[in-house]
């Protein structure tokens, strides 16, 4: 950062700094009374607020470190409670941008951060297109969202999001706006240790999700306790219905895989830095005439460096037969937004049994290979393989894709003639 751009930033303080005389000689060789940045130098070093070199001068051309603009911050704070407001403000700011550094140098900024804004936003931007081979036709999909946070105390926080939705089929379209989150978390709830989240919140169990994956979307009202460190805890009653319980591409399909209300309890276990364990369980009634009573287990063990395998299994103890469902996964590292040219892929192979689990609650990409069904299919599952990649195309920008291939119904081991491909952009902010 240039001096000079300081210079300016620093002349609204000094500015506003009541009864700081004007300085009337000039403190640096190198910077001559004619100078644009003159007076703003001048009444800076008289004010104390910055310092020149040994050799006299000032070297406003030069690069300044972070570390140099938080002395110069830090000055600014001792003198700021005789500052107007906008200028009062300004220097908060500075504070909370250079924080690391002021702490560094001993600085309290713990006040200036309670002073800011209590609500924090993040949000991002999804372009998306699958096709879909069993179809024939090819849909885009676009998605903005809003997130924020807000302390209400010390224990307990606000979460909420707002999303919108527009998808698209040659020249039909619809839009969806909608409350996505909306919940309270409070930590050491009734002094019990335990987290408690209420409201319209996001969930997450398994491994890979393909139980129940609803990040992307929330909608899930219902109230849950998480307890726990190493052996974590989780256990909840929600309604479901609100997340699109007619995910699933046809009429029949959504009509016996959505569900409504769900208790579910998840435990998870970290045996190792490397190695990761759970044990699930999922209890609801489906729409019409499918009942879940899900018994589930899985794990994520990093058995190289970048490498990782991730197994997912269920069993729905409701339908005859007691279907079961499980996937295997192998993947490598993975996009960071934050790295550009950073990526990851993985490689998978799944086998559900029909009715297994409630398709209609993953937001994983499975599903892409299930929606083809009709009544003469409908009593069989689908096996297959997936194989995902992602790349961080700039600071924030991420594309991924994921393909199916190889898939078939379990028992008749037909082609499902519906290999799925999806390409999407993230843009994060």
């Amino acid at each position: 950062m240039k001096k000079s751009l300081i210079i300016t930033l620093a002349l609204v303080f000094v500015l506003g700094i009541a009864g700081t005389a004007f300085a009337a000689a000039n403190p640096f060789v190198d910077v001559p009374a004619k100078h644009w940045a003159y007076d703003a130098v001048a009444k800076l070093a008289n004010a104390g607020i910055v310092d020149g070199y040994n050799d006299g001068t000032y070297r406003g051309d030069k690069n300044m470190t972070r570390y140099e603009m938080a002395q110069i911050v830090a000055k600014a704070m001792v003198k700021s409670d005789k500052a107007d407001a906008e200028t009062k403000a300004l220097v908060d700011k500075l504070a909370v941008e250079f924080s690391s550094e002021l702490q560094n140098l001993g600085v309290r900024v713990a006040k200036l951060e309670a002073n800011q804004s209590n609500i924090k936003f993040t949000g991002d931007v999804r372009l998306r297109w699958n096709d879909d081979e069993a179809a024939d036709d090819s849909k885009f999909y676009e998605r903005f969202r809003i997130n924020m946070t807000a302390a209400v105390n010390e224990n307990t926080t606000f979460n909420g999001r707002f999303a919108m939705n527009h998808n698209e089929q040659g020249t039909t379209g619809s839009d969806d706006a909608k409350v996505a989150i909306a919940s309270l978390t409070t930590k050491n709830v009734f002094n019990t240790g335990a987290t408690s989240t209420i409201g319209r919140y996001a969930e997450f169990l398994g491994q890979t999700g393909y139980l129940v994956d609803t990040t992307g979307t929330g909608m899930v009202d219902g109230v849950k306790f998480t307890a726990g460190n190493a052996l974590k805890v989780t256990a909840g009653y929600a309604d479901f219905a609100a997340y699109n319980p007619d995910k699933a591409a046809t009429a029949t399909e959504a009509a016996t895989q959505g569900v409504k209300d769900a208790v579910y309890a998840e435990a998870k276990y970290n045996t190792s830095k490397a190695t990761n364990i759970n044990a699930t369980y999922f209890e609801t009634k489906g729409i019409r005439n499918v009942d879940y009573s899900i018994i589930g287990a899985g794990f994520t063990t990093k058995f190289a460096k970048d490498w990782a395998l991730t197994g997912d299994y269920f069993q729905n103890g409701d339908v005859a037969g007691d279907p079961e469902a499980y996937v295997a996964r192998i993947s490598y590292k993975g996009a960071n937004k934050s790295v550009p040219q950073s990526w990851g892929t993985f490689v998978e192979y799944f086998n559900w049994e029909s009715y297994a689990t409630p398709v209609a609650l993953t937001g994983s990409n499975m599903i892409l290979a299930q929606t083809d069904r009709t009544a003469a299919n409908l009593n069989e599952g689908v096996e297959g393989f997936g194989l995902g990649v992602s790349y961080t195309l700039a600071k924030n920008i991420v594309m991924e894709g994921f393909q199916t291939f190889n898939s078939e119904y379990t028992d008749s081991k037909v082609d499902t003639d519906n290999e799925r491909t999806r390409v999407q952009v993230n843009f994060y902010f």
